[in-house]
């Protein structure tokens, strides 16, 4: 018997294949899921549902965590991964230390299963000798207007915390190259910021709806007699925070904002930009710009 897959028919089946305990089937005229146990067989109204066990479920989790982003969560979700023992309830349990990373998770383990049963319902379409369903949308994670308030400095802890993150930024580059290429990376960076603080500087911070510090954007004006050209000198995420956006969202506010200043270039002059942030910068419009290069000798 044919049915619609509808929202509510997706959130039954779902719940019935997380239910390790018993095998379920799809009543197409009550639609609704129920036991195997309690249908009689050769019925064509019921149709057994996608199999879902331990396994696919490790296997998600796997997926989840060799996208995430987010270092810190990464690597304690990578360490549960590998503890082999109680893994579902840890791996939740570190989740719940970091609440937007939660949301990713259960937004990322509802597509990916929302993903097999329109497999299912196509292989069901084609038996009805109806037209398969498009592919499954990917579900929108973005958690950004929940959680994260986006807004320009006011105060005296606003600039200090935009203070603590350039020093922070600057510990950062020290520890990622050895000996005196981390130190005279970490020099330039500084440079350019002190060169940036006696020019006209804009900065715009993101900050949990709790009001925990989250990150900041600094750019500034460089020549009087170029009014219309910014130099965007830092962008730095805590930890806690990266592999969620905001980076990405807060260049694009601040670009926004600039524009309406009416700026009309925005230049990165970094002479080390990360993988992850170039193409994080590409995604925000923005174009490579000649390079720079180191000689061993």
């Amino acid at each position: 018997m044919k049915f619609d897959l509808t929202d509510e028919v997706r959130n039954q089946i779902i719940f019935s294949m997380e239910d390790q305990g018993k095998s379920y089937v799809f009543d197409s005229e009550e639609l609704k899921t129920v036991p195997f146990s309690e249908v009689e067989t050769g019925n064509d109204r019921y149709y057994k549902i996608p199999k879902w066990d331990s396994m696919d479920g490790f296997h998600l989790m796997e997926r989840f965590v060799a996208l995430l982003r987010n270092p810190l969560a990464r690597e304690s979700l990578r360490a549960v991964l590998f503890s082999g023992r109680g893994v579902f309830r840890n791996f939740k349990k570190v989740l719940r230390e970091y609440p937007e990373v939660e949301r990713l998770w259960y937004a990322f383990k509802e597509n990916g299963m929302n993903r097999i049963i329109v497999e299912w319902y196509n292989v069901l379409c084609e038996s009805w000798g109806l037209e398969a369903l498009g592919s499954e949308p990917e579900e929108n994670t973005d958690i950004l207007r929940d959680d994260f308030i986006f807004r320009e400095i006011e105060g005296e802890q606003d600039f200090e915390n935009v203070f603590m993150s350039a020093d922070s930024l600057l510990r950062e580059i020290e520890k990622s190259y050895e000996g005196e290429i981390g130190l005279v990376a970490a020099e330039f960076l500084q440079r350019q910021r002190d060169y940036s603080e006696d020019c006209d500087e804009y900065n715009l911070i993101a900050e949990t709806v709790d009001g925990e510090f989250a990150g900041c954007i600094t750019a500034s004006s460089v020549l009087e007699n170029a009014p219309h050209t910014a130099v965007l000198s830092m962008i730095f995420i805590t930890p806690r925070y990266r592999g969620l956006g905001v980076g990405r969202e807060l260049t694009l506010q601040c670009l926004e904002k600039l524009r309406q200043r009416g700026v009309h270039w925005v230049i990165v002059a970094n002479i080390i930009i990360s993988g992850y942030a170039a193409t994080m910068l590409r995604n925000c419009g923005f174009e490579p710009m000649g390079t720079g290069f180191i000689a061993n000798l």
